[in-house]
């Protein structure tokens, strides 16, 4: 699904450029192809089901692009209209965004909290403004900033995405979970600035693994800068070169 709409006219519209090919095919248009798109969006929204889009052409076009007052009571009706659940699982869909957010809250009457959830993977796999603001809002309701695993910290160092990190260790995130992992994989890149972010400004101290995954890949001037903030070359750092 997209966050962009589809109008009933647009939907309209297709249904006659469809009619025209399947006449010029001598073919009759099935029943489910003449449906209006009222009728089509209630079926979406009662059958609860994400892969309905993609049974029938008619449908994908009709819903894939649907309007954002469609994807909340689809939403909503997945749950029962529990309106926290609704909101923890509507989150693990791309087409998610603020606006959602915010209707979900003036159903509600209140921000709905969402202490201790999980962040979707999703939300860390590109550096998107967009999403960056919408991680802020959900950490602002009691979201996690660690699980699973400290992961949504290491992802945003692997991509660089330094708002994000800063974001996330506002909110309580471990810039050492998983022995370090996000300094050593944005060391491995070659990212001075959030290596310098991590080491200056975190306090993280360098450990050897971080060390020797530079000199594997011949980062000389990070090794360098590793040292420098006391990371200690031992015997199978030295035979890594």
């Amino acid at each position: 699904m997209s966050k962009h709409l589809l109008s009933p006219d647009d939907h309209d519209r297709h249904k006659k450029r469809r009619k025209k090919t399947t006449h010029d095919k001598n073919q009759q248009p099935s029943l489910l192809e003449q449906l209006p798109y009222e009728l089509l969006t209630t079926i979406f929204i009662q059958s609860s089901n994400a892969q309905l889009p993609l049974v029938n052409r008619t449908f994908y076009y009709a819903l894939y692009q649907c309007p954002e007052d469609v994807k909340v009571q689809w939403l909503l009706h997945r749950d029962n209209y529990a309106m926290g659940l609704a909101l923890e699982h509507g989150l693990r869909y791309r087409f998610f965004n603020q606006r959602l957010l915010e209707r979900f809250d003036a159903m509600h009457g209140t921000p709905i909290r969402l202490d201790n959830k999980m962040l979707p993977p999703h939300l860390f796999a590109e550096c998107d403004p967009q999403r960056h603001d919408l991680v802020v809002k959900l950490l602002e309701r009691g979201a996690s900033p660690h699980k699973p695993q400290g992961y949504p910290l290491i992802k945003s160092a692997q991509i660089g995405h330094l708002p994000m990190i800063k974001s996330l260790v506002a909110f309580g995130a471990d810039p050492t979970a998983k022995d370090n992992m996000a300094l050593r994989v944005c060391a491995a890149r070659d990212n001075k600035e959030l290596v310098k972010y991590f080491l200056s400004d975190l306090g993280v101290k360098p450990d050897s693994e971080t060390l020797k995954a530079c000199v594997r890949k011949d980062l000389w001037d990070m090794v360098n800068l590793l040292i420098a903030h006391g990371a200690v070359p031992d015997l199978s750092t030295i035979n890594c070169t």
